[in-house]
């Protein structure tokens, strides 16, 4: 018997078919590579924020605010601030040290550009003994605009007016401590691209 051979429309069809195929699993592995892609952005991320927190608890549970290294004139700054400041001072078994972010990062909400990125853009530490500071942060993640609040925060440190507590709780806390607000970044951070824009806003607090 006399085998029957595929005409042209039918060899059009199982290419189309083939097409389609392949464009949906082409289409398919790119979600999944750049799900992916943000996962792992993401982890890198949570872990060097978690590794940060252990290190900056650690400093909390060891050292106390160091109030008098806020000069005069800087304690009015702060005070108009409600005590935000770009630099935290701590003391006690570590000695005296402070903690600060580098403040030549970019602005990501304006431009999303990691090339313009100072190559630091991280938290530093630096200890009134030594010159040179150490960086707390990896390189594989972004830390930039950092702040810190410090609790309390009141004039109760510089006067016997108790009258604040009455006005505001977190000045008679009886506990110190301060918050970090900083947003972070993957290094491959890209805002046009899904993928690549991971960005966390961050807020914690830390007992001393």
């Amino acid at each position: 018997m006399e085998k029957k051979a595929f005409t042209l429309l039918e060899m059009l069809i199982v290419i189309v078919i083939f097409w389609i195929f392949s464009a949906v699993l082409f289409r398919t592995y790119n979600i999944i590579s750049d799900i992916s892609f943000r996962i792992e952005q993401q982890r890198k991320v949570n872990e060097e924020l978690l590794f940060l927190s252990e290190i900056l608890q650690n400093f909390a549970n060891r050292n106390s605010i160091d109030f008098d290294a806020y000069e005069n004139a800087w304690i009015s700054e702060l005070k108009n601030s409600k005590w935000f400041t770009g630099v935290l001072y701590l003391s006690g078994e570590d000695w005296k040290f402070h903690i600060f972010s580098s403040w030549e990062c970019v602005d990501f909400s304006e431009l999303p550009n990691t090339s313009q990125l100072w190559s630091g853009c991280a938290l530093y530490l630096q200890k009134d003994n030594e010159a040179n500071p150490v960086k707390l942060t990896d390189s594989s993640v972004y830390f930039t605009r950092a702040k810190f609040k410090i609790i309390p925060y009141s004039d109760k440190y510089f006067t016997e007016n108790t009258s604040l507590c009455d006005t505001n709780y977190f000045a008679c806390v009886n506990d110190d401590g301060f918050r970090l607000f900083v947003d972070v970044y993957p290094k491959m951070y890209k805002g046009d691209n899904w993928a690549n824009d991971v960005h966390l806003l961050v807020q914690q607090f830390f007992n001393i």
